[in-house]
C-alpha cells in the first residue's frame, strides 16, 4: 500500500506533465528554411528559424518567405561559416555591405537593417563554429513575430567580399527565459 505522500507525489507530477503537455503548441512554420525549436528550457534562443542561404561574395537581391512563426520576439542576423577575418576591435575587416528588411503582410516593415558588415560585432564562438552577428545597436533589427502574419525577408548584398566563404545563412533567433 502506498503513502499519502508517495500518491500526492505522483498525482503532481501527472498533473505538471499534462500542464506542460497542454501548453506547448506545434508550430506549424511554413515557408524557406527551417524552424528549430530547442525545447522550453532553452535559456536562450529557444526558437531558430535558419531562413535561407546568401552568398555575400556576389551582390544582389534574394527574397524568403515565411509564415506560421512562434509568437515571440526575434533577432535578424547572419550565420558566417568560420574563417570570416576579424580585426582587433571584433568586428570583421570586410567591405560587404549588406541590407535585411523583414515586412509583415498588409502591414508592412518591421525590421530593417543597412550597414556594411565591419560594423557588425562578430563573437568568436569556438574553432570551427560559424558566426552569428546582428546589430546590437538597432531597433531594426528585432521584430515581434506574430503566429498568424506572413513574412518577407529581403536581403540585398550592396557590396560583396569574394574572401567570405560560401555557406553563409540568413538567421533569425529568438530570446530565452535568462
Amino acid at each position: 500500500m502506498e503513502t499519502r505522500g508517495r500518491i500526492g507525489a505522483k498525482i503532481i507530477i501527472g498533473a505538471a506533465a499534462l500542464l506542460l503537455g497542454a501548453c506547448a503548441k506545434q508550430i506549424a512554420y511554413s515557408g524557406d528554411g527551417r524552424l528549430i525549436d530547442n525545447g522550453l528550457t532553452a535559456a536562450d534562443h529557444r526558437y531558430v528559424v535558419e531562413v535561407g542561404s546568401v552568398d555575400l561574395a556576389r551582390k544582389g537581391a534574394i527574397t524568403f518567405k515565411m509564415a506560421g512563426l512562434p509568437r515571440t520576439y526575434f533577432v535578424v542576423g547572419l550565420q558566417v561559416p568560420d574563417g570570416l577575418d576579424r580585426g582587433s576591435g571584433g568586428g570583421a575587416p570586410t567591405p560587404a555591405d549588406v541590407s535585411i528588411e523583414v515586412t509583415q503582410e498588409n502591414y508592412g516593415m518591421v525590421a530593417l537593417i543597412t550597414a556594411p558588415l565591419r560594423d557588425w560585432p562578430w563573437p568568436n564562438p569556438k574553432t570551427g563554429d560559424p558566426r552569428f552577428a546582428y546589430l546590437r545597436r538597432s531597433s531594426g533589427s528585432y521584430f515581434d513575430a506574430f503566429t498568424e502574419a506572413r513574412y518577407d525577408l529581403n536581403v540585398v548584398v550592396n557590396v560583396s567580399d569574394p574572401s567570405i566563404p560560401a555557406g553563409s545563412l540568413v538567421v533569425l533567433k529568438s530570446a530565452g527565459w535568462k
